[in-house]
């Protein structure tokens, strides 16, 4: 017989009274570890306080006929359900993930706010008849038909640092960039572009322009996983930048070729360098430093340069042209890039002389 699941509805508390009256089991043989850090667990009790949804629980009801109890087996969900059992028995407090709730734990809620959570619905699909062989084919088909991560998703997934929030925080608060303006969009979006795109403006803010792609960015994430002391001054820069890049030639921006990612990474680099400098990174020979921008004939020189990028036959720009295509992420063509939006915003060419 084929194995049925009826899909069911219980409560944080019907889960916290299993686990008192021992008819909870959470390690069966075939399930991982936990592994979850206190980043992760409190971004999950977060996302309970608030109401907001989290993914179902795949249980299986055994009887015990020697207690006369129902036991039940957890064949997918342990490491949210532990997250949530040990905060509701007082085992942590909620880190600053949580906003308003950081370092509080369950005891120094409000009863209101205990209440919901403990009433906080938890959907969950029940394995009906399930013999071991039948659980173990279930979980074997819950993993496989994972998606393969991309990079930015497993940066989300590996990193739990302050930095990682940051950048996450800042792609949030500037979904206009993402809503309106295009930048990263539809799948690409979904699966985590727009985190990548602010993380490359922080690594621009703090070691310049330099080389781009998966590694790089691994690289920003695991340097800054520990600590990231300057968050402040980065997310200071980043919305002071985004203001005036946004402000000032925003529709030039819109609907033409400015917004591709790579074009609008080294726009950003530009207006960053012209009003705070930033890093020498790898522009050996370029000028980073702050500069006086023009705006109205910025205005005109950037709507040249969008134009230049769908045109045929524009000889006069085609080294900004060929720049634009191919491997956009390397600083050969990053460097001809920024040289030539720090020319459109100033009207000097900023090779050192």
């Amino acid at each position: 017989m084929a194995t049925q699941t009826i899909l069911e509805q219980y409560r944080v508390h019907d889960f916290v009274t299993w686990n008192a009256n021992k008819e909870l089991v959470l390690n069966p043989y075939f399930q991982r570890r936990s592994v979850w850090d206190p980043q992760a667990r409190s971004l999950l009790i977060d996302s309970i306080l608030r109401r907001m949804p989290v993914p179902k629980i795949y249980m299986r009801t055994k009887l015990d006929v020697r207690t006369k109890k129902s036991i039940r087996e957890i064949v997918d969900g342990q490491q949210r359900l532990r997250a949530i059992l040990g905060f509701a028995n007082g085992e942590f407090a909620l880190t600053k993930r949580a906003a308003e709730f950081s370092g509080l734990t369950y005891a120094d809620l409000d009863e209101e706010v205990q209440e919901a959570f403990l009433s906080y619905p938890l959907a969950v699909d029940s394995l009906v008849n399930a013999s071991d062989t039948d659980v173990l084919e279930v979980f074997a088909r819950l993993n496989s038909y994972t998606v393969t991560l991309v990079p930015a998703e497993k940066r989300h997934a590996k990193y739990q640092g302050d930095f990682k929030w940051a950048v996450h925080s800042a792609s949030k608060d500037w979904r206009i960039l993402w809503e309106d303006y295009q930048i990263v969009k539809g799948r690409d979006r979904l699966r985590m572009g727009d985190d990548s795109l602010i993380a490359e403006m922080f690594g621009t803010i703090l070691n310049g322009v330099t080389d781009g792609g998966a590694h790089q960015l691994d690289s920003l994430y695991a340097s800054n996983e520990a600590a990231f002391p300057q968050e402040m001054d980065t997310r200071r820069i980043l919305d002071e930048s985004l203001k005036q890049l946004l402000g000032a030639f925003g529709p030039l921006i819109l609907d033409t070729p400015l917004n591709r990612g790579p074009q609008f990474l080294m726009l950003f680099a530009a207006v960053a360098a012209c009003l705070n400098g930033i890093p020498q990174g790898q522009l050996d020979g370029i000028e980073v430093t702050p500069a006086q921008i023009q705006e109205r004939e910025a205005r005109d020189q950037l709507a040249v340069l969008a134009e230049a990028l769908e045109s045929e036959s524009n000889s006069k720009y085609m080294k900004f042209k060929e720049a634009s295509s191919g491997s956009t992420q390397r600083i050969a063509t990053r460097r001809v890039r920024y040289r030539y939006y720090r020319w459109a915003l100033t009207g000097v060419d900023p090779l050192k002389k």
